[in-house]
């Protein structure tokens, strides 16, 4: 008999594709009776609840929790304590799994003998022309870096990585290791994933595993998104230096040299032509990435305003990211300690910080 396992799904304002996403877990390749899903909506006020109660009525595997906080960490935690499965897994509300997920991440963990989580890799998918070019430039080398469970291909082999975001795990794994810190607003995988890796486990992603993952569908909301994600890495570095890989170092750098180049052209004017060929080399790069994304399979929405507009949506992204980490770096850390596992012993508390109570505003 399979083992129980419980899918844990935080989500806030996800009416657009909360179904999918939940259908997508129900109809995996898993026996029925061993499978729930434990959905934590921050309050959602788009629709979403409707379509979760609706869906919940349809099927008692579905279970809806309420997470006040609005904060993701928080849900996943609240999740987790919920959660009654032997196996535990994370979906967000903007993606959505093929049947074999669950199956092919569990086979291939249950040939580990250490701690250790697994996910597949993301295709990334948007809506509409400006979507198509969104998901072509951050599911590509160009725009994300070497972050492979966006870039690699499906014929690779397992590869030990930094992190996973749709993780299939042990219930033992949290046991051990305890739960999510709830002061990081984002980036909390990694860090759990680095606690994981410092401990000796492995973090795996299976490339032909394929999740698909929802863009965002405005330039605002990409570069808040992108902006938040660099803020983030960047408070984490402070507090993990050692866990920094080349693809972190570009964007800063980049923006940090603009402003160099900018301000030298602006306090003496005969530094202008080298601030200008720093430019003229960057959009030269732009153009370069433009040509060779827009030779490749187009996705669907794709049209001449996706290959206008994709320049501009790689700049927004490597611009946002750079940005944010220069703001986490002078943030400095994050405090307190990840909550333990209940009952486990060593608990932390999980109080709300300043920065969360303050984001948590924002949000509503």
């Amino acid at each position: 008999m399979a083992r129980l396992v419980s899918v844990i799904m935080p989500v806030w304002n996800e009416a657009d594709s909360i179904e999918e996403a939940v259908r997508s877990v129900l109809n995996q390749e898993w026996p029925g009776e061993a499978l729930e899903v434990c959905v934590v909506d921050g309050g959602s006020t788009d629709g979403t609840r409707a379509i979760l109660a609706r869906v919940a009525r349809e099927d008692p595997r579905v279970r809806v929790l309420e997470n006040p906080r609005r904060i993701i960490p928080v849900a996943l935690n609240i999740g987790l304590r919920a959660a009654r499965g032997e196996w535990l897994a994370r979906l967000d509300g903007h993606g959505s799994w093929p049947p074999e997920y669950l199956r092919e991440c569990t086979a291939f963990l249950e040939r580990e003998t250490g701690p250790a989580v697994a996910g597949g890799a993301w295709d990334c998918v948007g809506k509409g022309w400006l979507g198509a070019a969104v998901a072509r430039a951050v599911g590509s080398p160009w725009g994300v870096g070497n972050a492979r469970y966006r870039t690699v291909s499906a014929e690779a082999g397992a590869q030990a990585v930094d992190s996973v975001p749709f993780w299939v795990t042990r219930r033992e794994t949290f046991e051990r290791l305890g739960l999510f810190h709830e002061g990081f607003l984002c980036h909390e995988d990694y860090e759990f994933n680095y606690r994981l890796r410092r401990a000796g486990g492995r973090v795996w992603l299976l490339p032909w595993v394929r999740a698909q993952y929802r863009v965002r569908s405005t330039c605002g909301r990409l570069a808040r998104q992108y902006f938040r994600y660099g803020h983030w890495k960047g408070r984490f570095l402070v507090m993990a230096p050692w866990s920094l890989q080349p693809r972190h170092l570009v964007p800063p750098l980049w923006m940090a040299a603009n402003v160099g180049w900018a301000a030298a052209a602006l306090a003496d004017r005969r530094w202008l032509p080298a601030a200008a060929v720093w430019a003229g080399l960057y959009a030269g790069w732009l153009l370069l990435a433009t040509a060779g994304l827009s030779r490749r399979p187009r996705p669907a929405g794709w049209d001449v305003r996706s290959a206008l507009v994709l320049p501009w949506i790689l700049c927004l992204v490597h611009a946002a990211w750079g940005t944010g980490v220069w703001t986490g770096l002078l943030r400095g850390p994050v405090h307190g300690q990840p909550p333990g596992w209940p009952g486990g012993g060593g608990e932390s508390g999980s109080e709300e910080t300043r920065e969360a109570r303050a984001e948590r505003g924002r949000a509503g």
